[in-house]
């Protein structure tokens, strides 16, 4: 049994870049990169609503299609992280407002981060966690994912390992991007583990221009294998005097 699978719906938007829109894995659904921007066509690209409330509300109804479609539902959903840019950032306790009004509880993990910018200018990205294993109770659920995205290093957790706050060095952000990948894949490797088993990245970009060069690498990178989910924010403020900084979850070594 493959131990990631990769989820795909037409009743959310389609994946762009080398990325999945959802993966299940180790007995949770994994989604990312949902933005407040109705189902385009490449022929056809629909703008973002034009209000905050408007922009959440379909992040979390394609978020709700990919937890569906990986055989979850929002009532196991443990995680929901907002990425907020600087405007919308002061809107911070109403989105999540209508994250707990949407799911009808508040999950146990709600987490905001203010940004620059996300695709297509919208205010927000959105990503969301929901429990598929019937034996794991949110708590515990809550416990594993809860290191991700916090400090830096290497973190083993539950059936994960996590990588948090992982940079590289390189003149641009093409060679900072395979650096990183290659980093990442050695010390993946050493704890039984490997891009092969990535489930999850979080990008933060010190600009949005350059973004096709981290886009190739990463095309480089997981060509023999499905690409993980992913969100992609631009935050100089994170990144700091890096081009890339990149969290990731794998599936820890069997």
């Amino acid at each position: 049994m493959d131990r990631r699978i990769r989820i795909e719906t037409d009743k959310a938007p389609a994946s762009t870049g080398y990325r999945s829109n959802a993966m299940v894995a180790a007995g949770f659904v994994f989604t990312g990169g949902h933005i407040g921007a109705p189902i385009s066509t490449p022929d056809n690209r629909i703008p973002p609503a034009e209000t905050l409330q408007e922009q959440v509300d379909l992040c979390l109804r394609h978020m709700e299609q990919l937890i569906m479609a990986g055989g979850g539902t929002l009532k196991r959903v443990v995680e929901v992280s907002s990425f907020l840019v600087h405007s919308a950032y002061r809107h911070r306790h109403q989105v999540s407002q209508q994250v707990t009004q949407f799911l009808g509880f508040a999950p146990p993990l709600l987490h905001w981060q203010e940004i620059a910018d996300v695709a297509l200018h919208a205010m927000l990205e959105l990503d969301g966690v929901s429990v598929v294993d019937p034996q794991m109770d949110l708590a515990r659920a809550a416990d594993i994912l809860r290191p991700f995205g916090c400090g830096q290093g290497l973190v083993h957790s539950g059936p994960f390992v996590m990588i948090n706050g992982l940079v590289a060095p390189g003149a641009s952000l093409s060679e900072q991007s395979t650096n990183l990948l290659a980093r990442a894949d050695r010390l993946l490797q050493e704890v039984g583990s490997g891009l092969d088993q990535l489930v999850k990245m979080t990008v933060y970009l010190a600009e949005f221009d350059p973004y096709p060069e981290f886009n190739e690498a990463t095309r480089v990178a997981f060509a023999d294998f499905e690409p993980p989910t992913r969100s992609v924010l631009v935050a100089p403020a994170v990144t700091g005097e890096h081009l890339v900084r990149v969290d990731m979850i794998a599936l820890a070594g069997e």
